[in-house]
């Protein structure tokens, strides 16, 4: 049985400064809020659904501040998510 470990993909994205995921995080934000600012009343998606993206970029912040785990911040992040999919297609259907 070999022991021998290998480093997992992503790895070397590890060695970048926090300031650099902060800032995409920041835009990411910006893009959420511009989308959120621009719908169209007639959209058949509510903007309030793109808050929730919003939001899921906020807790990062939360995790950048050392206030949550990466792990709880990634779960909340997709649990808003998925409630942001799942308001579009009930809005869709």
């Amino acid at each position: 049985m070999d022991t021998t470990s290998r480093q997992a993909f992503g790895a070397f994205l590890d060695e970048l400064p926090k300031a650099l995921y902060i800032v995409a995080h920041v835009a990411f934000l910006a893009i959420g809020v511009w989308l959120w600012n621009h719908v169209r009343p007639a959209a058949p998606i509510n903007p309030a659904t793109l808050l929730l993206y919003a939001a899921s970029q906020v807790v990062f912040f939360l995790y950048f501040a050392n206030l949550i785990t990466f792990k709880m911040a990634v779960l909340i992040e997709q649990m808003l998510m998925v409630a942001m999919v799942w308001m579009i297609g009930v809005a869709l259907a």
